[in-house]
C-alpha cells in the first residue's frame, strides 16, 4: 500500500481528465466508484427515506426523530451523520416494512431518471478493468438501483442491514479493504465526489475527486411541513432553539403568566401549549419569507444553503391548517380549564350552548390575533434593517401577550412577560447596532437581566398600589425561584466578577 506520510494533494479534478484514464487503464485495474452523486445522481438514503409510504405518516415519524435525535442515547458515536441515517432506515423500514417491497418498482424509476449515463458511457469504454461499487449506503436501497442500471460491475461493497451502524463507523476505507487485497486498492483507481473519503483517495493510484453538475441531494421529506422544523433544521441549525428558547424560555413563563390563574392550571396548560404551537406555526412562516426577502433585496444575504435547499417546496398554506388545527385543540382544553370541575371532567361538552358558542367566539378571536401577527411579521420582512430594529418590539409582543384575546393574566404575570419582551428586544437592539451579523449577536446575561428588571418592578407595583400580596403571593414567588434557576450560571459569574478597583488591573 502507498504510505500515508506521503503528500497528497486534495483537490476536484475536471470530468475530462476521468476519460483518458478510464480508456488507458490496464487490463484487471480494480475502478472502485462511488454511488451516492457519482454513479446515482441522487443520495439513495435519502431517497428511499422520501419514498416511503404513507408519506404523511412517514414524514411525522421522520421529523420527530430528526428533532429528538434517538440515536445519540443508543448508540455511541464522534459523528452524528454515522449512525443517523442507519437508524432512520431501520426504524422506519421496521415500521413500515412494506415499503422494501415498494422500493423495488422505485429503484427501477430512479435508476433510469438518474443514473449518471456520463460516467457509465465512461466506465464502459474499457470493459477490462474490474468494476468494484464502493458506498456507505444500504445494500438492500443500492441493490434494486444497480440492478436497474446499464452497467455491469463486479463487487458492491455497501452497508448490511443490521450491521450498518458499525459499517458506517468504521468508514469506506476499512470496508474496502475486507473486501479487496492490498494491492487491488494500490494499484487502483477511485471516482468519489465526497471528500469523505479522502482517506480511501489517499490509498489509491489514481485517485479521481469530482462533482457532477447534474447531481442533486433532496432532504427526505423536505416538501412535508411540520412545525417548527424550518426554525430548528433550517434557520437556526444546531442552535437546539426549540429547546432552549421555547421549551425552557417561553413554556415556563406563559405557563406562571396565564395557567397559574386557572381553576383547573393543568388543562389550561395543556391549552397553552396547543395555542403556542399554533401561533409558530405562522410565526415560523415569518423566518421563512425573511429569508427570502433577504435572498431577493439584500446585497450580502444571510442565508443558509438548507434555505436554498428547502425554499422550493415552501408554501403558505399548509402552516395555517397547521395552525388552525393546533389553536382548536388548544380552544377546546382552554374552555375545559374554565368548566371543567377536575381534570377528568368533560361533561361540560354536553351542554353545547355552554361550551360550543364561548369556544367559536374564542376562536375568532384567537385567529384574527393570529392574523394580526402574521401582518406584523410581514411588515417587519419588508422594511429596512434599521426600522425593523424598533418593529421587533412588536413582534415580542405578539409572541408573549398575544394570549392575552382568549384567557387572562394579572398584574405579577404582566411584569415577567414584560421583562421578557424587553429583555430580548435590548438584545436584538445591540445586535442590530453592532453590525447585524451572527457574531454581532451581544453575549448577554438575559437571564440574570429578568431577575434584575422583574423584582424592582413587582417591588414597585407593590409600593404604588400598596398591595402587599403582589410581593409575597405564591406566583411571584414561582417566578422568582424560575429567574433565579435559569440565571444561576450567569449570576454566579456576575458576583465571581466583583472586585474592588484596585484589585482588577483591566478597569
Amino acid at each position: 500500500m502507498k504510505a500515508q506520510s506521503e503528500e497528497f494533494n486534495l483537490e476536484l479534478l475536471p470530468q475530462e481528465q476521468l476519460s483518458p484514464s478510464i480508456k488507458q487503464a490496464p487490463p484487471n485495474t480494480s475502478i472502485i466508484v462511488d454511488f451516492d452523486e457519482t454513479l446515482f445522481l441522487l443520495n439513495s438514503s435519502a431517497e428511499y427515506l422520501n419514498s416511503l409510504q404513507p408519506r404523511f405518516i412517514a414524514a411525522i415519524i421522520l421529523k420527530v426523530l430528526s428533532f429528538t435525535k434517538p440515536w445519540r442515547f443508543l448508540i455511541k458515536s464522534s459523528k452524528d451523520s454515522e449512525v443517523r441515517d442507519w437508524f432512520l432506515i431501520i426504524f422506519l423500514t421496521l415500521l413500515l416494512p412494506w415499503n422494501i417491497f415498494l422500493w423495488q418498482n422505485t429503484a427501477k424509476k430512479f435508476a433510469r431518471n438518474y443514473s449518471n449515463y456520463e460516467l457509465i458511457t465512461e466506465l464502459s469504454k474499457n470493459n477490462k478493468t474490474n468494476l468494484i461499487i464502493a458506498t456507505l449506503g444500504f445494500q438492500f436501497v443500492v441493490e434494486p438501483i444497480l440492478k436497474s442500471m446499464a452497467i455491469e460491475y463486479n463487487q458492491l461493497i455497501s452497508c448490511r442491514f443490521w450491521q450498518g451502524a458499525s459499517d458506517r463507523k468504521k468508514g469506506k476505507l476499512a470496508m474496502v479493504q475486507e473486501s479487496m487485497k492490498d494491492e487491488q486498492i494500490s494499484e487502483g483507481m477511485l471516482i468519489t465526489d465526497s471528500l469523505d473519503d479522502e482517506s480511501l483517495l489517499k490509498e489509491v493510484a489514481y485517485p479521481f475527486l469530482i462533482t457532477w453538475s447534474k447531481a442533486q441531494y433532496n432532504s427526505p421529506m423536505a416538501d412535508i411541513y411540520f412545525p417548527l422544523y424550518y426554525l430548528e433544521k433550517i434557520k437556526r441549525p444546531g442552535e437546539n432553539y426549540l429547546l432552549k428558547a421555547i421549551l425552557l424560555d417561553d413554556f415556563p413563563i406563559l405557563f406562571l403568566a396565564f395557567s397559574w390563574l386557572s381553576p383547573q392550571p393543568v388543562l389550561h396548560g395543556i391549552s397553552i401549549i396547543f395555542l403556542a404551537i399554533s401561533f409558530w406555526c405562522i410565526y415560523e412562516y415569518g423566518y421563512y419569507e425573511n429569508d427570502l426577502v433577504a435572498e431577493k433585496y439584500e446585497n450580502d444575504p444571510q442565508i443558509s444553503q438548507n434555505y436554498l435547499d428547502y425554499k422550493h417546496s415552501a408554501n403558505w398554506w399548509i402552516p395555517w391548517i397547521w395552525s388552525i388545527a393546533f389553536g382548536g385543540i388548544g380552544i377546546v382544553f382552554l374552555e375545559a380549564s374554565r368548566q371543567a370541575t377536575s381534570i377528568f371532567d368533560w361533561g361540560w361538552l354536553q351542554n353545547s350552548n355552554l361550551g360550543l358558542d364561548d369556544g367559536i367566539s374564542l376562536g375568532i378571536y384567537w385567529i384574527g390575533f393570529l392574523l394580526v401577527s402574521r401582518l406584523c411579521f410581514w411588515v417587519y420582512n419588508y422594511v429596512n434593517k434599521k426600522t425593523r430594529i424598533w418593529l421587533y418590539l412588536l413582534l415580542q409582543i405578539t409572541r408573549y401577550c398575544g394570549f392575552l384575546v382568549v384567557t387572562a393574566s394579572n398584574i405579577v404575570g404582566m411584569s415577567a412577560l414584560l421583562c421578557q419582551i424587553f429583555v430580548r428586544s435590548i438584545s436584538y437592539i445591540i445586535y442590530r447596532y453592532a453590525g447585524g451579523t451572527k457574531k454581532s449577536w451581544p453575549d448577554l446575561p438575559e437571564q440574570f437581566l429578568k431577575l434584575l428588571l422583574f423584582v424592582p418592578m413587582i417591588v414597585g407595583l407593590s409600593i404604588v398600589t400598596a398591595d402587599w400580596s403582589i410581593l409575597f403571593g405564591g406566583q411571584t414567588l414561582a417566578f422568582l425561584l424560575w429567574f433565579l434557576l435559569r440565571s444561576r450560571n450567569q449570576t454566579r459569574k456576575i458576583i465571581g466578577d466583583f472586585k474592588l478597583l484596585r484589585q482588577d488591573g483591566a478597569n
